[in-house]
């Protein structure tokens, strides 16, 4: 027996970044120096945060867009009236009532978050706004860990020390434990799974120096870690860590590397990667290049959706386009950040062939499992 997915794909909007929900549910997102705010697929009030010419003109030739890595890498909902931007090595915090943009703070040379996490409810670690740092850093400089204190403000709670790991891909909040987790990538014993508690004194390697412990996309479930893998060269899986004895089962296979993904009301959205191998490469062909590595299984970005009562099928996919993998950028699906309760999935492609950089929809109410 088979089973296979019938869905409708709707396209929302052209060119347009979903970046994240707010509490009430409406959409943020982005184009061309713009945001907009969706409320059930309508656009309800849009403001331009950027003046310069490179976002409002360049940023319309899709290519020039992902070459000069414009646009909002990520973001947070603060509040309803509040957004924290991810934009280059900068952070800045958006007003959604006036407009305004803060001054905005400096990461540091070539560091950003890759994402954004919400602490709260951890006996032994403070509420807060959290990020690590995510940079190519191939030579393992020290990365540091850091929490929201005020406007603009970002201390540093704790720093991997020199020849430790390249960076950080996710923070997990864990109510189930009391604890935070830590994924860190990419090679060798950088690649790990720390756990941490007593507000960062305690940061301790649980699992590294195997491709399965690294991860980008986590969840904290009460069954232990859900997690997909983020491992261009080798195969990937969608696996669940077991966080006591820290033995890992894999869940389901998947044809990719795993760098986005999402909740989805009761669900979880886990998408692939089409990317090179990343390890010892010319430089030619690492910024030129269309060798897959060896884990990502043909073509596609693979769009897997499921949870563990009912396993993980795949949606939908869409074939990458003919550009260089990282000159213009892997093929990803993205997703706006925090947790998603409404009937809409909401998605971008990005470096694909058919839907590069537009807003996509897939209706919950309107797709079901065939079995035949």
């Amino acid at each position: 027996m088979g089973c296979c997915m019938r869905y409708n794909i709707k396209k929302e909007k052209k060119s347009l970044s979903p970046l994240c929900f707010l509490p009430s549910g409406k959409l943020v997102c982005y184009r061309w120096g713009e945001v907009l705010i969706l409320e059930n697929g309508r656009l309800v009030k849009s403001f331009p945060i950027f003046k310069s010419k490179k976002e409002r003109i360049l940023g319309r030739c899709r290519y020039l867009y992902r070459l000069l890595r414009m646009g909002v890498r990520s973001a947070w909902a603060l509040n309803e009236d509040i957004v924290l931007l991810s934009v280059g090595s900068m952070i800045y915090e958006l007003d959604l009532n006036s407009g305004q943009l803060s001054e905005g703070f400096f990461c540091g040379e070539g560091i950003r978050p890759l994402i954004f996490t919400q602490v709260e409810g951890i006996s032994s670690v403070d509420d807060g706004i959290y990020f690590g740092g995510y940079l190519g850093n191939r030579e393992k400089k020290p990365v540091s860990v850091y929490k929201r204190t005020g406007n603009d403000k970002w201390n540093i709670v704790y720093t991997f020390p020199q020849g430790t790991i390249n960076h950080v891909h996710a923070i997990v909040n864990d109510p189930y434990r009391d604890c935070l987790w830590i994924f860190t990538g990419d090679f060798d014993e950088a690649s790990a799974i720390w756990k941490v508690t007593d507000n960062f004194k305690r940061v301790e390697r649980v699992c590294s120096n195997d491709q399965k412990y690294r991860g980008c996309v986590v969840f904290a479930l009460p069954e232990g870690l859900l997690y997909a893998t983020d491992a261009p060269f080798a195969d990937d899986f969608i696996y669940l860590m077991n966080p006591i004895d820290y033995s890992v089962k894999m869940i389901a296979p998947i044809d990719g590397s795993c760098i986005y993904g999402c909740q989805w009301k009761n669900k979880y959205v886990f998408s692939t990667t089409v990317e090179g191998d990343g390890r010892n490469t010319s430089r030619m062909e690492f910024y030129f290049g269309r060798k897959r590595g060896a884990g990502i299984k043909d073509e596609y970005v693979h769009m897997y959706c499921g949870n563990l009562q009912e396993g993980f099928t795949e949606i939908y996919k869409e074939k990458k386009d003919c550009m260089p993998y990282y000159t213009f950028q892997f093929g990803v699906f993205k997703f706006p950040y925090g947790v998603n309760n409404t009937d809409t999935l909401y998605f971008q492609p990005v470096a694909t062939r058919e839907n590069d950089q537009d807003l996509l929809s897939i209706d919950i109410s309107q797709y079901v499992l065939i079995v035949g």
